[in-house]
């Protein structure tokens, strides 16, 4: 069975993906070598699979990578934060109802902007009240503010909304209702069928029940009691309200039963695969049950092919098809959750199965074990065979664990086939006539008020269940790699050994093309971990007694601010901070023409290749200066004089604003060139940093007399920390939360001062000279600060 291989690569390389951020083009080329492999070895079944797996890790990459979004001047999500706003859109989705509000997923085609009017695409959550009532299909002009969904300390309803294509929110902004009837006829229909059937239960059931059955039959959760919602995660049983497997083999089977006779076994399963589509789209088409819908279907066309049914490598299928489909849902909880359930039914029921026979056997005779066996298959054994492979992911994110989930789940599932069947059955006869549902109704009722009954009793039992903070994704994966352990020494056959062993002793050739694989995807990969992580990155270099600055921006821009006192100290550090294959920067920056600033940026220009330069534009005669002007020259860099209110827009988001020095520079001051330095302040969303040069007092005021902003999470304290160079009033206008001084240990100037220490008393302080590099990572919400030593 090579699909599950196959699947395992391409779930893989969509997870390296997300962490390691490979651009497409270099994918393309990692896919040839394998694919090479895979056609010159054909005839070596292990060196094709290994090839093959090769192969579909980097096309996981490459899908994820082609999947992410670009936030541009024409997507919705670029404009989050820029005030008031007017989107006009169509609903798209069906309207999700809660208690007070309603969310609706809103197609964005237009923004007004500040009286500009500009085409735009993505999707925005729009939380609004209850009335009036809004469908599918419905266009509206929505004004009111757009922000990015938020994160919170355990969850991020920003991962959860990217997931679905949904970048931007607006809550309770002003609608106006413009038009009806868009979208398309087939989803407008499904959701009007949607409606009447949940209408229809609303009819027969009293509540909870009728919320219940909703949620069991079409998927609509949110209907239910919080405490009773509270209750069934107390013990580990809303499975049973997810639509699953279960679920369709009720559609596909009442289909069969209906048809088969008719039109015969083979047009039957093709008429039960058109319903389990049907039912998908009417049911939502979330994980659990779009995994079901594939397995079942793919159990059908095996059917009518006459070909047997590998469940493995239908589970296997349908993880790779969905991830194919969309590459996000490989973090949805949903379908972490419904392919280990799956795959736990899968690799356990039939050892306890058999395990449970043997020993019962023992004590009865053969028929009365497999007479007990059958009948606590579905509330012991698979219901055990899916717990045990789940409770990991439940307790990571759910920091939740149930200890009487087993006895919930053995009395309840028994009566789970009533609760559908005669669910379902009342809910079609009552949506013809409530007469025809009603008798049907009360029937199922029963079934649904034991479920309700006794998942209320068991959640009260003390000890029922308990919060398990602290489970990390270390000790998840560890428990994960036991199972995988143990299921290999369980299923693995001396035959797959020794196939395994011959591989080994392959001849010299092949070895070789294996081994040389191996090192180029070795080498391709350590590549890929020095990409872009999707964070701002402020690197404080230890260079000694000056300043090197690196920055690098989310999605990989890099920024090189002043150069260090010697060549090899700034290019020793920019070769082990950028990737090894890089050779450029965007943007080098010189704050003023010292040699602590200027000597190192000179051979920077001669060996790589700068987009940018920037400085201060004070006149310097000395040497390393003309060789500075040189370079910029000789290499046709494009140059510009740094001047106060200039804003440079670098990537993703991230913004620097020069602040110092004004258009004409200071003069007769206690330090020109310094006092003339260029100050930036580093924007990257909630995060800022102050770079500040070696200004002195004589700068400090005359920046804080322009007005501008200084304000600050990060300080680079000014002047290597010199007793001259931080003011009380600079400080307090900057109010950091964390100070760096780029300093080197003793060093002839004395710096830092004790002044300037005991300014900075009651500010965390950073030393390049104690703590060697010191890097501040950010997402633009936190930040983190790392240190070398």
């Amino acid at each position: 069975m090579t699909l599950p291989f196959l699947a395992i690569a391409w779930l893989s390389g969509i997870y390296l993906a997300s962490l390691l951020q490979v651009p497409p083009p270099i994918l393309f080329l990692l896919a040839i070598l394998p694919l090479a492999v895979s056609l010159l070895w054909w005839r070596e079944p292990t060196v094709r699979l290994g090839a093959a797996s090769a192969l579909f890790l980097v096309l996981g990459a490459l899908r994820y990578e082609i999947a992410l979004p670009a936030f541009d001047e024409s997507h919705l999500a670029y404009y989050n934060g820029s005030g008031q706003v007017a989107v006009t859109g169509v609903v798209v989705e069906e309207p999700d109802i809660r208690g007070r509000y309603v969310n609706l997923t809103v197609s964005s085609t237009a923004l007004q902007l500040d009286d500009e009017r500009r085409a735009v695409t993505g999707l925005v959550l729009v939380q609004t009240g209850r009335y009036p009532a809004l469908s599918y299909g419905d266009e509206l002009r929505i004004e009111g503010r757009l922000q990015t969904p938020p994160e919170f300390e355990d969850f991020s309803y920003r991962d959860c909304l990217a997931r679905q294509g949904i970048h931007s929110m607006m809550e309770y902004g002003e609608l106006t209702l413009l038009s009806q009837g868009h979208g398309d006829p087939f989803h407008r229909a499904v959701y009007s069928l949607k409606g009447h059937l949940q209408a229809t239960i609303a009819r027969l059931f009293p509540e909870p029940s009728a919320s219940l059955l909703t949620g069991i039959l079409l998927g609509i959760e949110t209907g239910i009691p919080d405490s009773l919602m509270e209750d069934f995660n107390n013990t580990s049983t809303t499975h049973i309200i997810a639509i699953s497997g279960f679920n369709i083999a009720i559609v596909a089977g009442t289909i069969a039963v209906l048809t088969k006779r008719f039109v015969g076994i083979y047009r039957s399963a093709l008429f039960s695969i058109v319903a389990i589509t049907l039912y998908t789209i009417l049911v939502g088409a979330d994980a659990a049950v779009v995994r079901a819908a594939i397995m079942g279907s793919l159990s059908l066309l095996a059917l009518v092919a006459g070909r047997q049914t590998y469940v493995l490598v239908s589970l296997a299928l349908a993880a790779f098809l969905m991830t194919l489909w969309n590459p996000f849902l490989l973090w949805d909880v949903g379908f972490q959750l419904s392919f280990a359930a799956t795959l736990g039914m899968i690799l356990l029921v039939r050892p306890m199965k058999e395990g449970f026979r043997a020993l019962l056997s023992r004590l009865r005779s053969e028929e009365r074990a497999a007479y007990v066996v059958r009948l606590l298959s579905d509330p012991l054994f698979v219901t055990a065979g899916a717990q045990l492979a789940v409770w990991p992911i439940t307790v990571y994110y759910f920091h939740r664990f149930s200890l009487i989930s087993p006895v919930a789940n053995f009395l309840i599932i028994p009566a789970q086939p009533a609760v559908m069947i005669l669910g379902g059955l009342a809910t079609i006869l009552g949506s013809l006539h409530q007469y025809l549902g009603q008798p049907v109704a009360w029937v199922a009722w029963l079934f649904l008020a034991y479920t309700i009954r006794v998942v209320q009793l068991t959640a009260r039992i003390p000890f029922a269940g308990f919060e398990l903070g602290g489970f990390s994704a270390g000790a998840m994966w560890l428990y994960y790699g036991l199972f995988a352990a143990a299921m290999a020494r369980v299923h693995l056959r001396r035959a797959r050994l020794r196939q395994i062993r011959g591989f080994i002793t392959q001849r010299l050739g092949t070895k070789l093309a294996i081994g040389g694989m191996a090192v180029l995807v070795i080498l391709a990969w350590a590549a890929a971990l020095q990409m872009p992580d999707g964070r701002l990155h402020v690197v404080f270099f230890d260079v000694g007694q000056g300043d090197a600055i690196f920055i690098q921006c989310p999605n990989g821009q890099q920024i090189l601010v002043d150069g260090s006192p010697t060549p090899s100290a700034v290019l020793s550090r920019l070769g082990r901070q950028m990737p090894f294959w890089d050779r450029s920067l965007d943007l080098v920056v010189l704050t003023h023409p010292e040699e602590d600033h200027i000597t190192g940026l000179v051979d920077v220009l001669a060996r790589y290749e700068v987009g940018h330069v920037l400085d201060s534009g004070q006149e310097c005669d000395s040497a390393t200066c003309e060789a500075w002007r040189k370079q910029i020259e000789e290499k046709q860099i494009s140059y510009q004089r740094a001047e106060a209110g200039m804003t440079i827009e670098i990537g993703q988001a991230v913004r620097l604003h020069v602040l110092h020095p004004p258009a004409t520079l200071l003069a007769d001051t206690s330090s020109d060139v310094n006092n003339n330095s260029v100050v930036l302040r580093l924007e990257y969303g909630r995060f800022s940093a102050l770079l500040t040069g070696d200004i002195e007092q004589e700068g400090e005021e005359a920046l804080l007399a322009s007005g501008q902003p200084v304000n600050s999470l990060i300080l680079k304290v000014p002047h290597h920390g010199g007793d001259s160079a931080l003011t009380v009033p600079f400080l307090q206008a900057v109010n950091p939360q964390l100070a760096v001084i780029s300093v080197g240990s003793d060093n002839r100037f004395g710096h830092p001062g004790q002044l300037t220490l005991e300014k900075l008393r009651a500010v965390p302080t950073c030393r390049t000279d104690q703590q060697g590099n010191i890097e501040v990572v950010t997402d633009g919400e936190r930040y983190w600060v790392v240190s070398q030593r």
